[in-house]
């Protein structure tokens, strides 16, 4: 009896080995591009975004112009699993039109590809960005349901080359920050977008991806809007500006390209290189 009362004791005072658990950090970057006409709204609303994502206890590392130099935002994007651009879209994208950023300086879709560099498999938010979701500021008419898919695809491509998992657009003022809060609650992407998706808009496509460069498994998904309103658009060449009424009938103003199931645990995950150069 002595002897198993001894045994007992023993065995409850050996300390035993638990097994720690280690998370990922949760990092975003947030940019603010420059030559923005927008200047005060457009930082009311990315600190909006800002401020949700550290409520969430993600680490936000900010790049507001004119503090959005390309050189330290990359080094920012590494362990970043949220990469939020809202800014001008530009026509340098890897196959010609739409694609790239700007800040400090033009980023090409190219530069983007090859030298931004993601450990985890980040999910990319575009905010009212020409092109972004499809829509430009430019547009003269109803640019069609194909060039929708063009635009976002281009705008999308650099970041998936690069490792990104996700890509999401959207124009409307608080578009991107009622998406987040679902987001952040693990909801997948495919579910973040459809209930993104405002009682007027109507989704035209929503598919798998016909491009070799990105995963059969990866979807794009574009809505659009009315738009009967006459907007006033204004073209500067040589010093000389001209306007003109254009009526476009249509927006294209939500958008995503990526693997519909993709979740936030899932960013959180070491990269893998869905897409193909």
């Amino acid at each position: 009896m002595k002897r198993v009362v001894l045994l007992a004791l023993i065995l409850w005072a050996v300390p035993i080995k638990s097994q720690k658990t280690t998370t990922t950090p949760k990092e975003a970057v947030c940019i603010i591009g420059s030559h923005s006409i927008y200047t005060e709204s457009s930082l009311e609303q990315m600190e909006h975004i800002a401020t949700l994502l550290e409520s969430k206890n993600y680490t936000v590392h900010r790049f507001y112009d004119p503090n959005n130099e390309w050189e330290a935002i990359k080094k920012a994007a590494l362990n970043a699993s949220i990469f939020i651009y809202r800014g001008h879209g530009t026509h340098l994208g890897i196959d010609g039109g739409f694609g790239g950023i700007v800040v400090d300086e033009f980023v090409s879709g190219k530069e983007i590809s090859t030298n931004l560099t993601f450990n985890l498999s980040p999910l990319v938010i575009f905010v009212s960005a020409c092109g972004g979701a499809g829509s430009s500021a430019g547009d003269e008419q109803d640019i069609g349901v194909d060039e929708a898919k063009t635009r976002v695809l281009g705008s999308a491509l650099p970041f998936l080359l690069a490792g990104a998992q996700g890509y999401y657009a959207n124009n409307y003022e608080n578009g991107a920050y009622n998406f987040l809060q679902q987001w952040t609650e693990q909801q997948t992407l495919e579910t973040c977008y459809s209930n993104s998706i405002y009682p007027w808009c109507t989704v035209q496509a929503n598919e798998s991806v016909d491009d070799e460069r990105i995963p059969p498994a990866f979807n794009i998904a574009i809505s659009s809007s009315p738009d009967n309103s006459v907007h006033t658009l204004s073209t500067t060449t040589n010093g000389k500006t001209t306007t003109k009424k254009i009526n476009r009938k249509f927006d294209y103003s939500i958008a995503y390209l990526g693997n519909p199931q993709l979740t936030l645990a899932q960013t959180l995950k070491k990269k893998s290189l869905y897409a193909k150069n």
